[in-house]
């Protein structure tokens, strides 16, 4: 049955957005299971860490171009579903949640960059605004077991119900994936399951057909080695006709011949040819620095806002009974701007495309945030309402970016390595979110105030912007004639 075009996005985003939920499921609720602030840091690095193995696994046998991405998306969010629901029956025992959410982590490979894969197939046009969408999904994800959490506090809801609502979330998106994408791309897992389905189908028949067949090549092979014995006036015995199915079978071989060239490149061949593109790399590093800042924000946000509140007291606008809910606020906030930034990457780039719109929208994104890490020190000065806005807008800006420099990634690839590709500035950038965690982390368990601490983040969008800025200058959006005309203009 064909899908309709009008479900095609609506499900990437809602899976990717029930996927994505596993990611920061232990960090809403680390304080009720028992344990301390050190450990966030610690069973946030275990996810990275599962993370990034998935992601290189993945990426050296360019598993997301040589098998059904929407196939490796269900499966891969399904298992991560069953081993966020096993951290209940761990309980309290640090070292199981530590193995279960590195394995969750794992698994978290076969959905983000997957999902880019996915969406990049449907939309090679305009990608930018449709990553846009699906980071922002990526980003509610992430937001919503802190949701939960503070319904859960308000309501009494235990700390249980969080994982056990993120599981089945997750397990929802993976389902839906599965019925509405694997039909619509297909891929080698569909092919197979056709070929099983239809060799059940037709049973024995098709065994019986196949003896007869064979007995029929047999005998003609027979005839033309006694043919001119039986046929002495002809110079050459008579031609034998090929059966239908013998047609199927050679067209079927060449059929797999020419899939087997096509194969995408392994190993060092497939990263020399991804990187061979310094506009490739130019958005690569660009995703790095931005990478830097993101999850060590959203790991340590919470912590911040408790700091604040404490010293406001009563009169504060977040208080300590909603830090879980102002958490939600921010992060959240960034799947809009994730959106708002993937539509305004169609229009960005100044008139007759002087930039590539997502460089632009990336750009600004970086340098807001950059602002954002500068001014963290001067948290406790903010007036109540003053902080909440800034925290939005921090969330606004954070994220922003994510999606357009993965647009640039997608755009300048090797085309026939795009999944790859995604899934390798994937890995790399999840490798920089752990040392900028455990920066954080360390530094926080050393006694410093976290602002202080989370202004050592400005490294991040201050080297991806200078990278990036070398290869699409964004002065040259308002004067056109700064605009180096060496470098080529993407495709919106």
């Amino acid at each position: 049955m064909a899908v309709l075009d009008w479900l095609v996005l609506p499900t990437i985003v809602f899976a990717q957005f029930a996927g994505t939920s596993l990611w920061f499921a232990p960090n809403a609720v680390v304080s009720e299971v028992g344990f301390g602030r050190e450990q966030v840091s610690a069973l946030t690095s275990c996810v990275q860490a599962g993370f990034i193995f998935g992601t290189l696994t993945l990426t050296y046998f360019a598993v997301a171009d040589r098998f059904s991405p929407p196939a490796l998306f269900a499966v891969f969010t399904l298992i991560g579903a069953v081993f966020n629901a096993a951290c209940l029956v761990a309980k309290s025992n640090f070292a199981a949640w530590v193995v279960l959410r590195t394995v969750v982590g794992f698994t978290l490979a076969g959905v983000y960059p997957v999902g880019m894969k996915i969406a990049a197939q449907e939309y090679p046009e305009g990608l930018g605004a449709r990553l846009g969408v699906l980071v922002g999904a990526l980003t509610l994800g992430t937001a919503f077991p802190w949701l939960v959490r503070g319904v859960g506090d308000s309501s009494g809801l235990p700390y249980e119900g969080t994982i056990v609502a993120v599981s089945i979330l997750a397990s929802l998106g993976a389902a839906l994936m599965a019925l509405v994408m694997i039909p619509r791309q297909g891929g080698p897992g569909a092919a197979c399951l056709g070929k099983v389905l239809a060799c059940c189908s037709n049973g024995g028949a098709h065994k019986e057909s196949e003896r007869r067949g064979d007995s029929t090549r047999k005998m003609s092979s027979d005839d033309q080695k006694t043919g001119s014995a039986r046929c002495p006036d002809s110079e050459a015995p008579p031609a034998i006709p090929q059966s239908d199915e013998d047609d199927e079978k050679d067209n079927e071989a060449a059929t797999i011949e020419a899939e087997v060239k096509e194969q995408p490149p392994m190993g060092t061949r497939a990263l020399r040819e991804i990187l061979a593109d310094s506009r490739f790399r130019a958005a690569a590093i660009g995703y790095f620095g931005h990478m830097w800042e993101l999850y060590a924000f959203w790991a340590f946000v919470p912590i911040l806002i408790e700091r604040h509140a404490e010293r406001h007291g009563g009169a504060a606008i977040i208080r300590d009974d909603n830090v879980a809910l102002t958490t939600f606020a921010t992060i959240a906030i960034g799947s809009v701007s994730s959106a708002i930034a993937g539509l305004w990457s169609l229009r960005a780039g100044g008139r007759g495309g002087i930039l590539p719109g997502s460089a632009v929208a990336a750009e600004t994104a970086l340098l807001v945030s950059f602002a954002c890490c500068l001014l963290a020190p001067a948290y406790q000065s903010m007036n109540p309402a003053g902080f909440l806005v800034y925290l939005l807008v921090w969330g606004w800006a954070v994220v922003a970016d994510s999606a357009q420099f993965s647009s640039l990634c997608a755009a300048y690839a090797c085309p026939n390595l795009v999944g790859t590709a995604l899934t390798l500035t994937t890995c790399v950038g999840f490798s920089v979110t752990i040392v900028s965690i455990q920066m954080v982390g360390a530094l926080l368990e050393r006694g410093w105030d976290p602002g202080h601490a989370l202004a050592l983040l400005a490294v991040g969008p201050f080297v991806g912007l200078g990278w990036s800025y070398k290869e699409w200058p964004l002065h040259a959006v308002v004067c056109p004639a700064a605009k180096d005309d060496s470098h080529d203009d993407m495709p919106q």
